[in-house]
């Protein structure tokens, strides 16, 4: 189970920074995650982090239509643009991003919950040491061999 050093959670959906029409809904989300950031993150000494970090994101959805229009990779730029400077510093150091998007009876609403975690000595979060990096070089170990 992830542990997180910091996270937060808004009942809100994530909007697209790619999309303009939704540009002053970016503005106030954008607000709104300053305003929940909790005065002791903004006053540490830990954050913004010098480390690399990895970021997880699930957006709730209550609507079927949005949940199947809403695009994953347009939400993580709003949400790391929200962070950036605030609990890391710039967009490099962002090792993994795990983020995907959920209907759920448990969570009959929109609501995003987006948790931060440094890499203290840990090469990347499990699930990409054990099982992704084991497949990616299989692959590539069979790709390289039958080229």
């Amino acid at each position: 189970m992830a542990t997180f050093d910091y996270q937060f959670g808004l009942t809100k959906l994530v909007p697209s920074k790619q999309d303009y029409r939704e540009r002053e809904k970016v503005t106030a989300f954008r607000s709104l995650v300053e305003r929940t950031l909790s005065p002791q993150v903004i006053a540490s000494s830990v954050f913004p982090s010098k480390k690399e970090v990895v970021i997880f994101v699930i957006q709730f959805f209550l609507s079927r239509k949005e949940y199947e229009t809403r695009d994953v990779d347009n939400m993580s730029k709003t949400i790391l643009d929200c962070l950036k400077g605030k609990l890391y510093i710039d967009d490099s150091q962002v090792r993994t991003l795990l983020i995907t998007k959920k209907m759920s009876p448990k969570v009959p609403t929109n609501f995003v919950f987006v948790g931060i975690r440094e890499l203290k000595g840990e090469t990347d979060i499990e699930v990409v040491q054990t099982m992704l990096m084991q497949q990616a070089i299989t692959l590539y170990q069979t790709s390289v061999k039958s080229s």
